[in-house]
């Protein structure tokens, strides 16, 4: 269970740092925050599955 909550924790902190690097005005700032954002969401819906999957009866 805690496993699950520190993959959503850091993947929250991931999506929070790639939209504050996309706040940059250089065109490579604003797609690398993009997609660290994105593929910040991967440990958020990894960690929710295992929340779900050890909550299931």
């Amino acid at each position: 269970m805690t496993f699950g909550i520190v993959c959503i924790i850091v993947g929250a902190l991931g999506v929070a740092g790639g939209i504050w690097l996309a706040r940059e005005k250089r065109a490579a700032s604003v797609v690398g925050g993009i997609v660290i954002a994105l593929l910040s969401l991967v440990p958020i819906l990894f960690g929710a599955l295992l929340l779900a999957y050890i909550a299931a009866p």
